[in-house]
């Protein structure tokens, strides 16, 4: 992690998603010591990723979308935090309590789910399951985590960039060892999905998507019983020379006392990205080449 001086506009709230991010912007994670005078305000901590390397040697060709955990080449992948962190549990203690107990059930069924390697009866509970799950945005005016990530695609305009997103769910999210229930062919406008994701406990995450074809954008909201009360925001832009620039908008809050325990016994943050370092290089590998 380095500390870099930015006039950090994109992680404004306003821009990360309309549900309702705060309107804090203090560093996330401070820094080395430093006289206060030397320090402005507007600066927030900003990951530099790794330069890539060669492309991985031997192996047979990939026909299809891409799958596994491998991470973009020189895809310029980088990210900025602000906003409060780490983030806390917000809403009452009657909605805290109801987001536990979904996070406790819908952990014991990504349970079952791997025990039983998924399959048509894991598919029907995860879908009727989901019809009883409403939105989790986060709640406007408590302290919001915001992160805002960025990544090239060379080669690729933004639409056909947007469409492979849309097209291949699974290879996208199976990059960063995650797999979709119900399985998901193509994402559809409103739907919903578990994201299910190894681990002590296992998690099932659910979210809804909501499609923006005419600016080449997608959604993603976090549903009751997820870890956090989130929003994810991924926007396929012309970056100026013939490919694409994903800027990713990133808003969330814990949900129940679930997530102030887990950051106490492992480190989801770290894990939130990494995952979305995947996607992004990802996406740059299935396109880029």
């Amino acid at each position: 992690m380095s500390r870099i001086e930015s006039s950090p506009t994109s992680l404004h709230p306003g821009l990360v998603e309309p549900e309702g991010a705060s309107s804090s912007q203090a560093p996330a994670r401070p820094g080395p010591a430093r006289q206060a005078s030397s320090a402005p305000a507007s600066s927030v901590v900003a990951y530099r990723g790794p330069s890539g390397g060669p492309p991985a040697q031997g192996g047979a060709p990939v026909q299809g979308p891409r799958s596994g955990p491998r991470t973009g080449q020189a895809n310029g992948f980088d990210f900025a935090i602000g906003g409060a962190f780490p983030p806390l549990p917000t809403g009452n203690l009657a909605e805290q309590t109801k987001q536990l107990g979904l996070t406790a059930a819908q952990s014991e069924a990504a349970a079952a789910s791997q025990l039983l390697g998924g399959g048509a009866a894991v598919d029907a509970y995860a879908r009727w399951h989901l019809k009883l799950l409403g939105a989790s945005a986060p709640i406007q005016g408590a302290p919001t985590s915001l992160t805002d990530y960025t990544s090239r695609i060379p080669g690729a305009a933004p639409r056909e960039a947007y469409d492979y997103f849309v097209r291949n769910p699974g290879a996208v999210f199976e990059s960063a060892g995650i797999q979709l229930r119900p399985a998901t062919a193509k994402l559809e406008d409103g739907a919903k999905l578990f994201l299910e994701e190894k681990g002590l406990p296992p998690v099932w995450a659910p979210i809804t998507v909501r499609l923006e074809p005419g600016a080449n954008t997608v959604h993603i909201t976090t549903l009751d019983g997820h870890p956090l009360r989130g929003t994810n925001r991924f926007v396929f832009e012309d970056d100026g020379g013939g490919g694409t620039r994903l800027r990713q908008y990133s808003a969330f809050q814990g949900s129940s006392p679930a997530t102030a325990v887990g950051m106490k016994v492992m480190d989801p943050i770290e894990r939130q990205h990494d995952i979305w370092r995947s996607v992004h290089g990802h996406l740059h590998d299935a396109l880029a080449e």
